[in-house]
């Protein structure tokens, strides 16, 4: 499915965000990933538990049904099932049909995201999960802020190409993060197996409007930043701002640095969840401060959001996969893509021809 080759959708054996463990609670949760309904919750001793979203009787929402104990029960007609899928109870029989049952999909709780395997549960090594130190989000030079949620109104592969093409920063987001010429400017690339990773250093160009005012500084910056992607779902990105070298006074001086968290899931054919979280170097004990970084942070996002969703629209509207002319600039997102489709043909390699089939309908 477009961008990916026809019959490409998303790979399943794989960890994806499902969700920030706030939202995870004793109230039932109804949220699609992968083209599934999924129900969540809390048992009482705080375990999260996923279950496929429909009971098996009349389709009935179980994410938004009610809680029995840690038990799950279908709020249409009172059927029953437990924590690992398994039906506990029909009120109008006696007898549970061993075709009654719910299938439960393995969780990881790391750092404050829950993490779901869709695919087979026998596969789901948590090694897989990128390593959160690594990563930084508990680095301690960092104060690291989460909990922002947006719902994608396009399909998941176009956010992906959003954070693989930064050269949208100078338009899409000029009167915010947006500066530099990037025409002017080398990208640095690298990848791997199952990750990719692009870079650029701007000197001596005008403080982006979102941190001039942030940092009260107007000058002129030095300015790297990038991005790399852990397949198939998380991007961190940094941003790294410094007083021009040029610069008479406090040359090369730190005004911060940035870490960004960006965790894209596919939802349905044509939406997606995204989970983004940020840190920062300073005035990290003012908390105030950070929850509004991260609320004017997330208006940048929601620019993001609004060109997805013209895309999304334009997209439907031409029926199909349309052609599309590359550019020098899209040589990371040719590569992004490619490592995505990799994976995906790689997983159905190995499934049986029934798999085979169903992820050929869905993309």
């Amino acid at each position: 499915m477009y961008p990916l080759a026809e019959g490409l959708y998303a790979a399943r054996n794989q960890w994806y965000v499902a969700g920030w463990s706030k939202e995870i609670n004793r109230e039932p949760m109804e949220r699609w990933i992968l083209n599934e309904p999924v129900a969540f919750y809390r048992t009482e001793a705080g375990e999260p538990v996923a279950l496929a979203g429909r009971c098996p009787h009349r389709h009935f929402p179980l994410g938004k049904s009610r809680l029995v104990g840690d038990n799950i029960e279908c709020s249409y007609h009172g059927i029953t099932f437990s924590p690992k899928g398994s039906c506990v109870r029909i009120p109008s029989q006696a007898v549970v049909p061993s075709s009654c049952s719910v299938k439960s999909f393995p969780l990881a709780e790391r750092w404050e995201w829950v993490w779901i395997w869709m695919g087979d549960p026998a596969l789901a090594d948590e090694s897989l999960i990128p390593d959160h130190h690594v990563i930084g989000l508990t680095d301690p030079d960092f104060t690291i802020l989460g909990g922002t949620y947006h719902s994608v109104p396009g399909r998941y592969m176009l956010m992906h190409d959003n954070l693989f093409d930064l050269t949208h920063f100078a338009y899409l987001h000029k009167t915010s993060i947006g500066s530099g010429d990037f025409s002017s400017v080398e990208e640095q690339r690298e990848n791997g197996e199952d990750w990719i990773s692009s870079r650029r250093v701007f000197p001596d160009i005008d403080c982006p409007p979102f941190y001039a005012d942030l940092f009260g500084y107007h000058g002129k910056i030095d300015r790297e930043f990038g991005m790399k992607l852990y397949l198939p779902c998380l991007h961190v990105g940094f941003d790294n701002l410094f007083r021009a070298t040029t610069i008479a006074e406090r040359a090369g001086e730190v005004l911060g640095r940035i870490k960004v968290y960006h965790a894209i899931t596919p939802a349905t054919r044509n939406t997606a969840h995204y989970f983004f979280a940020l840190g920062r170097t300073f005035k990290r004990d003012d908390a105030a401060f950070g929850q509004a970084m991260l609320d004017n942070i997330s208006k940048v996002v929601e620019e993001d959001l609004v060109a997805t969703r013209e895309i999304e629209s334009m997209i439907n509207g031409l029926g199909g996969a349309p052609d599309e002319v590359l550019l020098k600039a899209d040589a990371t997102c040719v590569r992004g893509r490619r490592l995505f489709e990799g994976l995906i043909r790689k997983e159905l390699a190995r499934a049986p021809v029934a798999s085979v089939k169903a992820a050929a309908a869905l993309g």
